[in-house]
């Protein structure tokens, strides 16, 4: 009976704290999101402006005046989600599939080779080089030109994805419904951020006739901050919306209806204890080898222009105290990184840990599901409008919209099946990375770094491009944005997480069995998978 009652206890309060760290996570989701969203769709309605007017209910007009612009915006951003897709799925599906059977060698030349170029994600920077690079010679297509920056970014990421499914086996009968459900999670984020893209069009695709290249982002910033039409803005967010909410609830019901959860790689599953040894170990090697080599050259040659221009470090562009521009840059950025990742993190261990609905606990994750891809293109109207009024340019820096829901989805298939304390390493990159993408964003920059001596760097460079287009020269000081030396700690952040943590997980789909438990007793960290 002691036994029972212990076991009883233990369970409430499993449950109760289950539930309690999921609340901060929640607040956020409420404050930074479903509040938004509602005023935004109210918004959608009238006339609202930025000129302080009173506004007036006009029904469907702003859905009827910007609706042919909305669908004409949608064509480059599904060609761009496309040839991502199938960058990310053939190209790094195929490189994990080789590096799995080349076993340890195959797989951790793969991770290592690609921390470079998934450390770049400099898109203001690398935009504003594709400029000063090609803009005499007429330009390029600014979606093409985010494509051919973040080929090796799509490669590297599709490798990692794919890794943790062919860690547990390379057989197809194994491997299928997990090759399927990280092929469906790429092709949507993929399909959301070439909807919400912004940096490149911005500064490439303009002209003095206009954008030649329009995205939804653009277009909701356009009638936002251009023509101060809010309403009309907001109805092309909720226009932005809809594909964004299919996307999120498809992939959360998707992620529930599989059991999906990551576990540890020389964790035993139902079907199998180890994979099958390759039959020809070394020429899996080669043939690993050679396609990493092929698929980075081609990464780092996208790359190019970026990384020739993270040298420009010219101050006499900067205007202002050098150390203030970049304290505007990645500081408020941090503190809505550290705030939302921890929310995220905190609920994704109240939820895959300490389960307290049980086997139903994923269920939690729905009221976040609309939200996992909204970024801030659809938010801005409604955080500019509602900003508060208190003079403090850093704390309106400080990026809207906080919690990382990516983040609380990763963390819960990690806490669902790993130790805590082999899911902290995943969730801290997860957390710089989601830094240097804030920090590097260029879309709120522009709206809250109104100030010349402290704006942050994008609205700098952003500035001296200007000049560079109407004189013809001067220095730019792109290297300021991501300076080199912090790309390489990321890139090296990167290279270490994926060998020492990453290599080690696998992602599992399917019923659970005994050993399919964090609480588990420890497993071992040496690897007896396929290939070592």
């Amino acid at each position: 009976m002691t036994e029972t009652a212990a076991k009883t206890s233990a369970r409430q309060g499993s449950v109760l704290f289950g539930l309690l760290a999921v609340i901060p996570a929640f607040v956020l989701l409420c404050s930074g999101y479903v509040v938004p969203t509602v005023r935004t769709v109210l918004a959608g309605f009238t006339d609202v402006d930025m000129l302080g007017k009173e506004s007036e209910s006009v029904g469907l007009e702003n859905y009827s005046d910007v609706f042919s612009d909305f669908a004409e915006s949608l064509v480059w951003p599904l060609i761009f989600a496309v040839l991502v897709t199938l960058t990310a799925v053939g190209g790094g599906g195929t490189l994990a599939y080789l590096a799995a059977r080349a076993g340890r060698a195959g797989r951790w030349t793969a991770r290592i080779a690609f921390a470079l170029p998934m450390a770049a994600v400099a898109t203001a920077g690398a935009a504003a080089a594709w400029v000063l690079t090609y803009e005499r010679s007429g330009g390029l297509n600014p979606l093409f030109a985010q494509y051919l920056t973040f080929f090796g970014l799509a490669v590297g990421l599709g490798a990692t994805a794919y890794l943790l499914v062919f860690r547990r086996s390379t057989r197809p009968r194994d491997a299928w419904s997990g090759v399927l459900l990280v092929s469906g999670a790429i092709a949507a984020s993929s399909l959301a951020i070439g909807l919400q893209a912004f940096g490149f069009p911005y500064l490439l695709g303009r002209t003095p006739d206009g954008p030649r290249f329009a995205t939804p982002a653009l277009l909701i910033f356009q009638h936002s901050f251009q023509t101060f039409r809010l309403g009309t803005a907001s109805a092309a967010a909720v226009l932005l919306w809809l594909p964004l909410v299919a996307l999120g609830i498809g992939i959360a019901l998707w992620l529930i209806l599989t059991r999906a959860r990551i576990v540890p790689a020389d964790q035993p599953s139902a079907e199998q204890t180890t994979a099958p040894a390759p039959a020809d170990n070394l020429g899996w090697r080669v043939i690993s080898f050679i396609v990493t080599g092929g698929l980075l050259l081609l990464g780092l040659a996208g790359l190019t222009p970026w990384l020739l221009n993270s040298v420009g470090f010219d101050t006499e562009a900067v205007r202002g105290n050098l150390f203030t521009h970049l304290s505007f840059t990645w500081l408020p950025p941090l503190i809505s990184t550290v705030v939302g990742v921890l929310a995220a993190a905190l609920a994704g261990y109240g939820i895959g840990a300490l389960r307290p609905l049980g086997d139903r606990s994923e269920l939690l994750l729905l009221p976040f599901a609309p939200w996992l891809f909204v970024g801030l293109a659809g938010l801005t109207p409604d955080a500019f409008l509602h900003r508060t009024e208190d003079g403090s340019e850093f704390l309106f820096l400080i990026p809207p919209a906080s919690l990382a829901i990516p983040v609380l989805f990763a963390s819960t298939l990690l806490f669902r099946g790993v130790r805590w304390t082999r899911a902290l390493p995943v969730v801290g990159l997860a957390a710089l990375l989601t830094w240097v993408v804030q920090a590097q964003d260029t879309l709120w920059p522009i709206l809250a770094g109104f100030q010349p001596d402290s704006a942050p760097m994008q609205v700098v460079v952003m500035q001296t491009i200007q000049e560079f287009r109407y004189r013809g020269d001067g220095g730019v000081p792109t290297g300021w944005l991501y300076p080199l030396p912090v790309f390489l700690l990321v890139a090296a952040a990167i290279a270490a997480a994926q060998v020492l943590v990453l290599d080690r997980l696998a992602l599992r789909t399917g019923r659970t069995v005994d050993t399919d438990q964090a609480v588990a007793a420890p497993v071992s960290t040496e690897d007896t998978s396929a290939g070592q």
